[in-house]
């Protein structure tokens, strides 16, 4: 008896060392692909629900970030927009709130009171953050990211920082 369930642990074991490895490449950047126009609709969506809720959205861009280690590599995308508005910079971020809520955003928390209002908000796998940039030019930011990120080979090379597209909102 301990022979066979010796036999039995040494082959579940050699099945689990056979299936793992390095993601493949090709099903890697498929994967990647669909996240992007997962995310780019959604904001396209937020877009329109703020724009109902009398804001405006401009410069929305896009960027995958290389994320990972050396024995670990994966990649994210992830995008922002400008929110505009009139008012006070606490109450901007309140009304972005409640359009999104409005569209079925649930709010996770706010610093609305804070010296740079922001607010979080999630949707089935979606998470997003509104707040005031600290650096620059001050304008109301929307980022967006949604849950996960695709694993790529280790040997991959990472994306460059600095690289956005931009993503049309019609």
């Amino acid at each position: 008896m301990r022979l066979l369930l010796a036999l039995a642990i040494s082959v579940v074991l050699t099945a689990g060392i056979g299936s793992c490895g390095e993601p493949d490449s090709e099903q890697a950047a498929a994967d990647l692909a669909a996240m992007k126009d997962d995310v780019d609709a959604e904001l396209r969506d937020m877009a329109g629900a703020l724009t109902g809720g009398g804001l405006s959205v401009e410069r929305a861009q896009g960027r995958v970030e290389s994320e990972g280690m050396s024995t670990y590599r994966a990649e994210d995308y992830r995008a922002s927009a400008v929110v505009v508005g009139e008012g006070a910079e606490g109450e901007q971020v309140d009304r972005a709130a409640a359009a999104l809520e409005d569209a079925g955003w649930t709010r996770t928390s706010d610093g609305l009171d804070a010296s740079d209002p922001w607010a979080q908000l999630e949707r089935d796998d979606f998470r997003t953050t509104i707040g005031w940039t600290k650096l620059g030019e001050r304008e109301l930011v929307l980022t967006l990211d949604q849950e996960g990120e695709v694993e790529v080979p280790t040997d991959s090379e990472p994306v460059e920082r600095d690289i956005s597209e931009d993503i049309s909102l019609d």
